[in-house]
Order: structure tokens, then sequence, then C-alpha cells
């Protein structure tokens, strides 16, 4: 090991003095005003300022990573392909290409050494993703992920990784569901009063229910939202309660805010029905009742009976008989 330092103002004078005695006039005069600092010790604080600058720049990469300015929109049951690139025009072939969530391992895909990597890959994407290989020579790292669901909402992030470096970017994964088509169920409420539920299920994220009469008015309403444990989709059941009996028609319509789409469904609602119902419907019945039964006499007594026999007085013969 070599070490440098400066020489202090005494030991200068000394190794001046002693370097003056041995030196000619000319060589003298040539050395005053110079500091005695061997070349060694240059080429070392050279090195040295190389070797910090190497250590400082340790795991930084000659290259950046960039993905989509926005959230990518994806919806329940279909595919996706979330893309990032990098900011040079240069191959990545060679390049270890992670993809994942919140922990580098497990990873959502891992491409190394020129093939993927099943083994360190989280189990709720194993047989869903495929990672498109032809688009590292292109400075893209494409990955499709298939059969989306809920649990793939959130933030997905891309690493390039080299012998020098990595750099990775960050994305944003929107996962919607549109649920189906509401139905209605109507029936008699208490004191006279009409209840009508409507009902779905399949959506996501968290819907908005509105109920509205024929006139376009909103009703009052109560909703109740359940998640399922095992989709994560919103299942929805809401209610009404209707007074006036002559609003005709009730719709319920359900909407998704992500999509800005919705699903609506209308139900015609039973009229009043008078309290003296039952004296009016006899009334209607009894005259049929009459008829019916009045066809039913004229249907059997229309063969009259045969008579035989000697009508007294008379001398005439007269007999009868009832036909078959």
């Amino acid at each position: 090991m070599v070490f440098c330092r400066h020489m202090t103002t005494r030991e200068r004078s000394s190794t001046m003095s002693g370097a003056q005695a041995s030196l000619s006039p000319a060589a003298m005069a040539n050395t005053q005003g110079r500091d005695i600092f061997p070349p060694s010790c240059s080429i070392i604080f050279l090195l040295l300022k190389l070797l910090s600058y190497s250590l400082s720049a340790k795991g930084k990469a000659d290259f950046s990573v960039s993905g989509p300015g926005q959230p990518v929109l994806a919806m329940v049951g279909e595919s996706v392909k979330l893309q990032c690139h990098l900011s040079l025009n240069i191959s990545a072939e060679d390049m270890e290409v992670r993809w994942y969530r919140k922990e580098p391992s497990p990873a959502v895909h891992l491409r190394k050494k020129g093939r993927d990597m099943p083994e360190e890959q989280m189990w709720q994407y194993k047989g869903r993703t495929t990672f498109w290989t032809a688009g590292l020579a292109q400075d893209q790292a494409v990955l499709t992920i298939r059969n989306v669901t809920v649990f793939d909402n959130g933030t997905f992030h891309c690493k390039f990784k080299e012998s020098t470096g990595s750099a990775e970017a960050t994305l944003w994964l929107r996962v919607a569901g549109l649920g189906s088509e509401p139905r209605i169920q109507v029936r008699a409420g208490q004191d006279e009063g009409i209840r009508a539920e409507c009902t779905s299920e399949g959506w996501y994220p968290e819907p908005q229910v509105e109920w509205r009469d024929f006139r376009g008015q909103t009703l009052p309403s109560t909703t109740n939202l359940t998640v399922s444990p095992t989709t994560g989709l919103f299942a929805v059941v809401s209610n009404v309660i209707v007074w006036d009996r002559d609003v005709g028609n009730l719709s319920c319509s359900i909407s998704n805010p992500l999509l800005q789409k919705r699903m609506e469904t209308k139900s015609h609602l039973p009229g009043q029905v008078p309290k003296n119902f039952p004296s009016m419907a006899w009334r209607a019945v009894v005259p049929v009742i009459l008829i019916v039964v009045g066809l039913a006499a004229a249907v059997l007594w229309q063969e009259p009976p045969v008579f035989s026999g000697n009508v007294r007085g008379t001398g005439i013969g007269c007999s009868w008989k009832k036909r078959d």
C-alpha cells in the first residue's frame, strides 16, 4: 500500500536545503517555487476518484423504463395486456424481465436467461399469463393476463435488469364488472302499500342503485350490497315501498361508476283494488252462473217424452215412454 502526504514547511525547507547542496546553481534555479509532490500520489488520487464514482453508480442502469401514462382498464372474465418499454432503443433479449405486484418474489411473471420461470410465479397467476418474447427485440415487455378477476385490480411493476443495474416502472390496472340485468319482484305490502324488490349480481366496483316512477321522479329506497368471498363481485338487493298505486310503472337502474354504463328494468304495478270488490265480483259472476244453468237445462230437455194409452171419454189410445 502506498501512502502519500504533503510535506510540512519545515520538512520542505530541510529537503530543499539538502537538495540545493547537491544541485548545481542552474538546477537550483529551476526548483525554486516548486513543491516536492511525487507523481505516484497523483495517479493514486485519480484512481481513488474513479473508484468512488463507480461505487456511487453501482446498481444504476444507463436506461429507464416507462409505462402507460394512465390506468389500464380491464373487464372481469376477459384478457388484458400490460406493456412497458425501455427509454433507449436497445434490445432487451439478454435482460431479466420481472412483472410483480407488491413484492418482487414470487412474481406475476418472470423471464430470465431467455426462458419463462414458472417455478418463481405466484400461484394466482399460474396458467393465466403469456409473455410476448418478440417484444424484447423492440425494447418492449408485453404481458397478457387472461380471465381477469377483481383481485387483479391494483398496481403492477415492470422491472428490467442487466449486469450493471436495473430500472422499473409502475402500472395501474382498473378492473370493472358489469352485472346482470336487474330483476323486479312486486308484492302487496302492509297498509295497502306495494313493496318492490330489485336484485342483481356481478358488479365491480360498488354499483349505484336508483328507483324512479313513470314520471321520472326518484323514489326513496333501501339497498343492501354483499361481496362474494370467492369472486369479490357485488350483489345488489334494493327495496322500495309505493303508497300511491296510481304511479303505474316502476324502474330500477343499476350503474357502474367506472364504466359509465347502467342496466335498467321496468315493472308495471297492479292498480288500486276497490274495498267493495266482493260485492262487485258477485254481481258479475251470478248472471254468468244463471246463463250456464239455463243452457244445461235446455240441453237435457230438448227431446220430449213419447206417450201411449187411451184418453178417458174419447176412445183414443195413448201411451208414453221416455226415449233412451
